[in-house]
C-alpha cells in the first residue's frame, strides 16, 4: 500500500488556526496529531529571472484551507536520480508552477505561541534543477510530534528559472537561494506564532540543499554591521561547495546556447523582455529544450554563479572559507555550531544522475558542474577508460567522480577550514541506512532522508529506534559543540552509524587519499 502524502493523512474536520503578522492561517492536523500548515505564501510570486519580493506589510493570506499540495516548481523531467521513484513521491501533487516561493510547516500537536519548540528548516535536494518541498521522503509529521520540534521545508525556485545567468545582458543568477533567503527571514518573524523558537533555528539540507545552506552561510558571514544571523546552527547531508562558482562571464555562453534552442537572437537589444514573457516562452518550453537535447550536455544544468552581491568575489568565496574569515564572521553573526556529513556508498547516485553511454560521455557531464580549468586538473586524478570500456565502467567513473566532487572533498574541506579557525564543527558518516531504502544493496546518496525524518511508516520499530538513537547522538554533539564554543573532537574523526546499527566516534580511513585529491584544486597548492 502506497504512504500517504499529508493531505491523504488528515483527520477528517480538524483545523487548527495560527496568526501571523499576514493574518490568520488555517490549517489540519495528521492522524497523530501534528498541525500542519501547507503551501504558505513566504513571497510575493516571483518574476521570470528577478530577484524575490518580500510580502508587503499590507499583504494579507487568503482565508483557506492551507492542507493541500497544488503545485511544484516547473523543472525537466529527466531526473536520473529519481528512477523507479512515482514522480507525486518526488514532487506532490499538483501541477507545475512558476511560483514555488511557498513553506510547508508542522508544528507537535500541542503547540502554543509560547511553547518555543526548537524549529528546524529543511531546504530539499536535486542538484537544483528537480525536486520539491512536498516531497514524501520529507514530510515531517512524525518527525515533528515525537520530537517536539516545528519542522519546515522550504520551496524554491529550480533549474534555468531559479539559476540562469550572464553578464551581457545582465541577468543576475542566484534567484534560487535568494528564494531561501527570503524564507528564512519570514520564518524568524512568523515562526512563533507557529510554537517555534525564533532563537533557535537549525538550517538543514540535503545534497543541492546542503549545497544552498553553504551558500547561505557564505551570505550570513558578509551581512552589514548589526544585521545577525536568522539561523544558529546548521547540518549539511552529502554536499557542500568544492570549488569558486562560475562568473556570469563564464555563465554567458550557456545563456547564449539556451537563447540559440529557443530559436532567439541572444543579442537582440529586447531579449530579456521576451524571456520573461510566458506568452512568448511557455515554462513548458523552457523545460522542454533541457529535456530533448536542444541545448549540450554541459549546458542543461544551471547552478549558483558568483554575482559579487548573493555571493561576494573579493576576496572569492574559497579563499574566505580558507582564511577562516567565513568561521570567524559566522560566529560574530550568531551561528553557534554546525555539523556536516557523508554516506559510505555516495558513488551509486551519481553514477545514474545523467545519461553515460560510454566514456566519452563522462567529462562533458563533469562540466555541467565545475570551470573547465578544475575539470582540466581534477580527471587526472582518477583512472582513465579506453575507448572500448562499457557503459557501466563509463558510469561508475562519473558517479567516482562527481561523488568526490559534489561530497568527500568538500565536506572535508569545510570541516578543516572550519576547525583551523576554531570554529566549533564536527564531521559525520553513516555506513546503514534500513536495507528496504538502499538501491542494489547500497547504502547511497539520500537513503538516510528516512532517518533524518523520522519517516515511521517505512521502518521497523527497530529501525525507528536507530533512526531515533542517530537523531540524539547529532543533537548531543551540538549541544556540546554550542556550550565549549569550540570543536571537541579531532580533524580526522567522524561520528559515525556504523554497519551494526552501533554509534560511535571512528577514524576517517579516507582522509589521507582525498586530501591528496584536493592539492590540485585552486589556491589549495600554496
Amino acid at each position: 500500500m502506497a504512504i500517504p502524502h499529508i493531505p491523504q493523512d488528515l483527520k477528517e474536520g480538524t483545523r487548527v488556526v495560527v496568526q501571523t503578522k499576514y493574518g490568520p492561517l488555517r490549517g489540519g492536523r495528521t492522524t497523530n496529531g501534528a498541525a500542519v500548515f501547507l503551501e504558505v505564501p513566504y513571497a510575493l510570486p516571483p518574476v521570470r529571472f528577478t530577484d524575490p519580493q518580500p510580502l508587503p506589510k499590507d499583504y494579507w493570506y487568503e482565508e483557506k484551507d492551507y492542507v493541500h499540495e497544488t503545485r511544484h516548481c516547473y523543472q525537466p523531467d529527466n531526473d536520473g536520480q529519481g528512477e523507479g521513484i512515482p514522480a507525486v513521491d518526488c514532487k506532490g501533487f499538483g501541477e507545475p508552477s512558476e511560483n514555488p516561493l511557498f513553506l510547508n510547516i508542522v508544528s507537535p500537536s500541542q503547540f502554543t505561541t509560547k511553547s518555543n519548540f526548537p524549529v528546524t528548516v529543511y531546504i530539499h535536494g536535486g542538484f537544483l534543477q528537480f525536486g520539491s518541498p512536498h516531497e514524501l521522503s520529507s514530510q515531517a509529521q512524525y518527525v515533528a510530534e515525537e520530537r517536539e520540534q516545528v519542522f519546515v521545508n522550504i520551496g524554491y525556485r529550480l533549474s534555468v528559472l531559479g539559476f540562469l545567468a550572464s553578464d551581457e545582458p545582465r541577468v543576475d543568477g542566484n534567484f534560487g537561494f535568494k528564494d531561501q533567503w527570503l524564507a528564512l527571514r519570514w520564518i524568524r518573524e512568523n515562526i512563533t506564532g507557529f510554537g517555534g523558537d525564533s532563537e533557535n533555528i537549525r538550517l538543514t539540507g540535503l545534497s543541492a540543499g546542503a549545497h544552498s545552506v553553504h551558500q547561505i552561510l557564505h551570505h550570513i558571514s558578509r551581512l552589514p554591521d548589526g544585521e545577525m544571523s536568522p539561523i544558529h546552527t546548521a547540518v549539511l547531508q552529502s554536499n557542500a561547495i568544492l570549488t569558486v562558482p562560475k562568473t556570469l562571464g563564464e555563465l554567458r555562453p550557456q545563456f547564449e546556447a539556451l537563447c540559440r534552442a529557443l530559436h532567439l537572437d541572444p543579442k537582440a537589444p529586447h531579449i530579456l523582455e521576451t524571456l520573461r514573457d510566458s506568452a512568448k516562452v511557455p515554462a513548458e518550453v523552457l523545460m522542454g529544450i533541457i529535456e530533448d537535447g536542444s541545448l549540450d550536455v554541459k549546458y542543461r544544468t544551471f547552478r549558483g554563479c558568483l554575482d559579487g552581491e548573493w555571493m561576494a568575489s573579493d576576496p572569492n568565496p574559497m579563499s574566505w572559507q580558507k582564511s577562516g574569515n567565513l568561521a570567524r564572521k559566522l560566529r560574530e553573526k550568531g551561528v553557534k555550531g554546525i555539523a556536516i556529513g557523508h554516506l559510505s556508498e555516495e558513488w551509486y547516485l551519481y553514477s545514474i544522475a545523467h545519461p553515460v553511454n560510454g566514456p566519452e560521455d563522462v567529462l562533458p557531464n563533469i562540466l555541467r558542474y565545475y570551470p573547465r580549468p578544475v575539470v582540466e586538473k581534477l580527471m587526472p586524478m582518477y583512472r582513465s577508460l579506453p575507448a572500448s570500456a562499457s557503459a557501466e565502467e563509463a558510469q561508475r567513473l562519473m558517479g567516482d567522480i562527481l561523488s568526490d566532487g559534489q561530497v568527500h572533498l568538500p565536506v572535508r574541506l569545510f570541516a578543516r577550514d572550519f576547525q583551523r579557525a576554531g570554529f566549533p564543527v564536527f564531521r559525520y558518516q553513516i555506513h546503514w541506512t534500513p536495507e528496504q531504502v538502499r538501491p542494489n544493496g547500497l547504502v547511497t546518496h539520500g537513503t538516510d532522508r528516512c532517518l533524518w525524518a523520522l519517516r515511521v511508516p517505512i521502518m521497523s520499530l527497530p529501525q525507528k529506534r536507530v533512526a531515533v538513537a542517530w537523531l540524539d547522538a547529532i543533537d548531543k554533539e551540538l549541544s556540546i559543540l554550542e556550550r565549549e564554543g569550540k570543536q571537541t573532537r579531532a580533524l580526522n574523526q567522524a561520528l559515525t552509524l556504523r554497519e551494526d546499527q552501533t554509534i560511535g566516534w571512528v577514524e576517517d580511513k579516507d582522509w589521507d587519499q582525498l586530501m591528496e585529491i584536493v592539492k590540485v584544486l585552486p589556491g589549495e597548492d600554496m
